[in-house]
């Protein structure tokens, strides 16, 4: 996702919490609107995402440690579509 998006900025995981930076693909400026939006649409996706950082502009996904691979591949299908349709 990240290699395919230049709006994915740094990605963490310390453990099984993930945090993906969004920012501006021109600047590397924290991008919040783009973040409030693509965890909005992940929603309305049936996707819960949360959204944290001094900024504002990093979306924080934790998964059941017992998730199923395909469910979290599953979950990761969706949010790749809905950070691409989100511009």
């Amino acid at each position: 996702m990240q290699a395919a998006d230049p709006r994915i900025g740094d990605v963490r995981w310390p453990g099984a919490m993930v945090a993906v930076e969004i920012v501006d693909p021109t600047t590397g400026a924290p991008d919040a609107a783009t973040t409030k939006a693509v965890a909005s649409a992940a929603h309305a996706a049936g996707l819960i995402v949360l959204t944290c950082g001094s900024h504002g502009n990093v979306l924080r996904l934790l998964p059941p440690l017992a998730i199923p691979g395909l469910l979290l591949d599953e979950a990761l299908d969706v949010l790749a579509e809905v950070i691409a349709s989100t511009r």
